[in-house]
């Protein structure tokens, strides 16, 4: 039944954002470990593509753009 009272809302209420636990970490704690992952990932993909770009390019004899 539909009522006048602007406040009167059939949603649940919205949890409060200080409900939630927070805890705050040192950098002595800090371990980034999926930084480092991706980071060592993009070297490893630098590196393949170089070889590859170097033995395709510059290790075969035939003609290329220079």
């Amino acid at each position: 039944m539909p009522t006048d009272d602007p406040t009167a809302s059939d949603e649940a209420p919205a949890p409060e954002a200080n409900s939630e636990k927070v805890r705050e970490i040192s950098l002595d704690e800090f371990q980034p470990y999926g930084t480092l992952a991706v980071t060592g990932a993009y070297f490893v993909l630098l590196l393949v593509l170089y070889a590859l770009m170097y033995f395709v390019e510059f290790a075969t004899r035939a003609p290329s753009i220079h």
